[in-house]
Parts: C-alpha cells; structure tokens; sequence
C-alpha cells in the first residue's frame, strides 16, 4: 500500500512540475499575447504599435521628450472579436488612443509585452559631457499597458545594442552592447542586469523571442597575438542554464567567422577562405565545430565580400537570400551542400520568411512567394515603403509606408490582410493604422 501510494505521490509531483514550470520546464507566462518585437505587440484586442518610423539621424534637441512627441508616439488600437478594426462614417479607423508619448518606431525597435507590462526601446534622450545629442544609443522604458507607471531602465553604451526576449519561467531580455552580453528579468520590481559575458565580438539572437538555451558569440584574438601578426577570431558557446562558455573548434584564421543568424537551433555563418571567399555555412555545432557543416552558397560565384545579402532561414533544410539581384533558394541536399535555385529572376529586396512564405519589396509594393509551389502574390501595392520593420502577427503583414510622398521620412504604420490573399481575393486589402494628423489627413484627400 505504501509503495502505491509513493508511487501515486511520484505521478502527481511530476504533473506538478510539469504546469508549474519548476526546474528548467520551458513555460510561457504570457497569456493572450500573440505577438512580441519590432515596432508591434499585441494582446488579446490590443494592437500597441509606434504611431510612425523615424531615423534617429533626422532628430534634434527635445524631439523626443515627453510633451513634444505627438504622432510620433506609441499608440493602441482595439479591434473585435476577429481582429478587425471599426471605422466611421469617414473611413478612419475608430479606437485608436495614443498610449505614451515617446518615439518607439526608430532604428532599433523592440516592443514586449510581458504580463501587464509593455517594454519598449526609444531614442536616448541623455547628452553626453559636452552636450552634443546621442540619438544613437537606445534607451529602454517600461509602461504600464495603460501607459501609466513610467520607468525608464537603461540606456545602451553603444549604438549598436541588440535585444532578445526569452520567455522561460521568468521572462527575460538578453541585450548585446559594448562588447558585453547582459540578462535582465522582466519581474514587477526590476533589478539591475546581470553581466553574462564580456569582451564579445558579436553575438547573434534568433529572430522570434521564444526558449533559447545557447548563445553562440566570438572574441577577438588578444593584444599579444594581435602584435605577432595573428589575425581572425574564436568561435564560443554558452549554456544560460549552466553559465558556462566552451571554445568551439581552433582559431577562426583568413577574416574570421561572422554570425548570420541562429534559428532552429542552427548557426549560421560566413567563413572565410584563403582564396578571398566567404560562403555562408550553418551547423548545429552540438559534436565540435562543422561535423554537421552546410554550404550554402556557390563557392566562388555568389559569395564575394558583398555579394550575397538579406540571407534569411525558412528552415533547416532552406534558406532565401538576394545575388546578382536576384531572389534565391537554397536547398540542402546530399552530403554537405546545397542546390540553388531561382525564386525571383528581379530586383526583389528579401524582407522577411514567414512560414512558407518569402515576403520581398520591389519598386511597386510588398509582394510574397511561396517556397513550396513558387506562385508570387502580391501583398502591397504602394510606392514608399519602409524597409527592416516588416513583421507578420497573426493574419497581417505590418509595415511602415509613407501617405504624404511630400513629408521627408515619415512612415505610417500599415497592414496588409494575408488571409485575403490566401483567400485568392481580387483586391488587397490594405489599411494605414496609424492615428494621422489633421494636416496630414488632408493632404492625402486632395
């Protein structure tokens, strides 16, 4: 009886800590949060989004302080039951309320919703000692979901700052900036970030936030190998669980390696050869450096210093990227190689991959193509479009698109209906969501 009776005991401690996310069980306190990053973030009816993009290069004196960010705000829409948004008897959408007035939509745009929080990175407000702006460096801030409860959390030291959102069981931001790789935990009472790694080269986080248990980065060569004539740099993991970094393979020698991306467990990397080349490779690197190692590219023919760009992973056994201004596709084959293929024979601009579509811009809009049967459709049909903020949430495309050719670099944000194009419907459906000033507005009417 005893024994059944432990054994019972067993069974149900395990299902606790199955849902109650002890240990290291992957768990994703996030509710009825469907989409997270970039200059979008949703939840349940809630659509919060920056009003409108603008270069950090273009800004000057108090354009982002508080009471002097009007359109360029974070705004919220609520739409029904099935994501649609209401409009009035004029067309403009209805239910949509500015949230906090600071610019979101910039450069480095990272918005996360966690619990009643929503996270998001701006333009740094702060001078430096000679009182010169540093629009460059990203600040990060905290709001209520009301935009109540202001708090600003930190500022980057350098203008290349990276964010990851991992949602394990307490949701955290890994931020890469000044060759530092930092952990700060999303919990209501904030603590300072923990330094994880120092003296990082580069590092690369994968594109959707999610359950990462590996940080690949590399580090340069040291000062006394430099002044011996040693060049390149080492390839490193770390394990977030274990808090530990293991070298991967020997010395990265001819340029280096260069991070690409991280997706699906994979790395991917351009590797350079005595030759000049630098064909683009990917490796889950569990069992050394390259054992598992793919080519993705042609050696000799579309991997020169900038020949290849906007390389993208649909999944372990594809990838897309731009050549010769054209659109490819790669697929793995036999051995440690890929055949290649032509997706787009134009000049097609790779934005983004979701599922099993390649979304790319071209000089009359958004268009996308599947991988599978290679039908392209059109998404967008509009002239101005921003690049590097597309995202796909849902049943919408998000992006940013000028409705004034005449106003010098403001974006609107906008959606695209994707079900309507799955559903082969003879019209786009496109509609601009951002809360538009009267000015504005009327210049698009005449």
């Amino acid at each position: 009886m005893k024994k059944k009776l432990s054994i019972i005991l067993s069974i149900l401690l395990c299902v606790c800590f199955l849902f109650a996310g002890c240990g290291t069980s992957p768990v994703m306190p996030q509710g009825d949060v469907t989409s997270n990053g970039g200059a979008v973030a949703i939840k349940g009816d809630y659509i919060y989004f920056a009003n409108t993009y603008v270069d950090y290069t273009t800004l000057s004196g108090n354009d982002n302080q508080e009471n002097n960010v009007e359109h360029n705000a974070i705004f919220r829409i609520k739409t029904d039951e099935y994501g649609f948004t209401t409009k009035d008897d004029d067309g403009r959408i209805k239910d949509v309320e500015k949230v906090y007035s600071k610019i979101a939509g910039f450069n480095n745009s990272n918005m996360f919703i966690v619990g009643d929080y929503l996270y998001f990175t701006s333009p740094n407000i702060h001078k430096d000692k000679s009182g010169a702006d540093k629009f460059d460096l990203t600040t990060l801030f905290r709001i209520k979901l009301d935009g109540s409860e202001f708090k600003e959390i930190l500022t980057t030291e350098s203008s290349q700052g990276k964010f990851y959102l991992a949602t394990w069981n307490t949701p955290y931001l890994l931020i890469f900036d000044n060759n530092k790789v930092t952990k700060l935990e999303l919990k209501n009472n904030l603590s300072a970030p923990t330094v994880l790694l120092n003296d990082v080269e580069d590092c690369v986080f994968p594109s959707k936030a999610g359950q990462i248990t590996r940080l690949f980065y590399t580090k340069a060569v040291s000062e006394e190998e430099s002044k011996v004539g040693i060049t390149g740099n080492y390839l490193y993991k770390y394990n977030l669980a274990l808090g530990t970094s293991t070298q991967v393979g020997n010395l990265m020698e001819n340029g280096g390696i260069k991070l690409v991306a991280f997706e699906n467990n994979t790395l991917y990397y351009k590797l350079a050869d005595e030759n000049g080349f630098a064909p683009y490779y990917s490796s889950k690197l569990f069992d050394g450096f390259g054992a598992d190692q793919v080519c993705w590219t042609v050696v000799g023919e579309q991997d020169g210093t900038d020949a290849v760009s906007n390389f993208k992973v649909i999944d372990e056994n594809h990838v897309v990227y731009n050549a010769q201004s054209k659109l490819y596709l790669a697929t793995k084959g036999d051995g440690n190689s890929a055949n290649y293929s032509i997706l787009v024979d134009s000049d097609a601009s790779i934005e983004l991959v979701s599922g099993d579509y390649v979304y790319y811009k071209t000089a009359d809009g958004i268009s996308r193509i599947s991988y599978k049967d290679k039908v392209e459709q059109s998404v967008a049909t509009l002239s101005d479009i921003q690049s590097g903020n597309m995202k796909v949430a849902g049943e919408y495309l998000y992006f940013y698109a000028k409705i004034n050719a005449s106003e010098t670099g403001v974006y609107y944000m906008h959606r695209a209906s994707i079900r309507t194009i799955a559903l082969k419907e003879p019209t786009e459906k496109v509609e601009c969501i951002s809360s538009i000033l009267a000015d504005e507005l009327n210049s698009t009417e005449e």
